[in-house]
């Protein structure tokens, strides 16, 4: 269904874990004080979470989840002598996602998906970005299990083999947000569709990566903290291209030709003509917690940060 102004409007979705609560304040200000409305969501890690309860018209139930949300409900096991301990003997994570697994199984109704969702994840043993799609007339197999994956974070919590059969591709499949932490370039394939007149891009992480209350003490939380540093410069520099094209796009068409046509701009490859949109980028303005921290405290802090910018941004 259209947005404001009938346009075509696609949400797009990063990672960052609990951070994610900061996306559903955005999400649910743009939807309910300002009409918007998605024709395309696109998701990796919780960004794939989120998406999918969305997609499914689980608005409600999307913010009562966050609001009882807690870190037992999420994961089990921690970083301690014993789960070292296990690594030297073949473990291949630090904790469990048991309780998010029986959360998602429990929520995932996938019939009920009437908006295009579009999820990614990534196969650790051939090193590919998948991406995943649902509407209502339309699913992938294993739907389920490229959310699930799109959540897992390497080392955290064990990478998942899909059921699909041998196909190595489906092995090992974790984070999406590994190669494509805002996945614009989903909602922008050609091939995916009709393509969006807007895109709204909600980043969990500040471009300012910001300074920690304290430095991080173990190797988990240097870990940690290192890869929201990638993934985060990973989203700056996807998000500042395509707004550098975007713009030379919009440039571009204000020219005529010798026929006194707008100017287009063409991809180099396909030859097809790139198109301007309309785009708003609503990230956090101050550092948001620990990725794994779920406790209510820091998921309210997310959710009051979220509604707060979402007005700045909107209006």
């Amino acid at each position: 269904m259209p947005g404001p102004n009938s346009k075509r409007v696609a949400l797009i979705l990063s990672g960052g874990g609990a951070k994610g609560a900061f996306q559903c304040a955005v999400e649910r200000y743009a939807r309910e004080a300002k009409g918007y409305q998605w024709d395309i969501i696109a998701g990796v890690s919780v960004g794939a979470l989120n998406g999918a309860m969305l997609a499914m018209g689980k608005t409600q139930r999307l913010f009562e989840i966050w609001n009882t949300i807690s870190n037992d409900q999420v994961y089990t096991g921690g970083f301690n002598l014993l789960s070292v301990i296990k690594l030297f003997f073949g473990a291949r994570s630090f904790y469990g996602n048991q309780p998010l697994q029986d959360l998602l199984r429990k929520e995932f109704e996938p019939d009920k998906i009437k908006t295009d969702l579009r999820v990614g994840a990534v196969s650790l043993y051939t090193g590919e970005y998948m991406q995943f799609r649902a509407d209502a007339s339309h699913q992938d197999p294993d739907l389920y299990e490229a959310v699930l994956a799109s959540t897992v974070m390497p080392v955290i919590w064990t990478p998942l083999d899909f059921p699909a059969g041998p196909n190595p591709k489906y092995l090992s499949m974790v984070d999406g947000g590994v190669r494509n932490i805002s996945p614009v370039g989903d909602v922008l394939d050609p091939e995916a569709g009709e393509p969006p007149d807007e895109l709204v891009i909600i980043n969990c992480s500040p471009q300012e990566a910001g300074i920690l209350p304290e430095p991080p003490k173990d190797v988990l939380k240097i870990g940690l903290r290192t890869l929201d540093l990638i993934l985060n410069e990973v989203f700056i520099n996807d998000v500042k291209e395509f707004q550098r094209l975007n713009a030379l796009v919009q440039e571009a068409s204000s020219y005529k030709d010798a026929d006194g046509n707008p100017i287009q701009l063409h991809h180099p490859r396909s030859g097809r003509p790139y198109k301007y949109y309309d785009c708003k980028v609503i990230e956090p303005d101050v550092h948001l917690g620990d990725t794994l921290d779920f406790s209510q405290p820091a998921v309210q802090n997310s959710i009051k940060v979220g509604f707060r910018r979402a007005r700045e941004v909107f209006g």
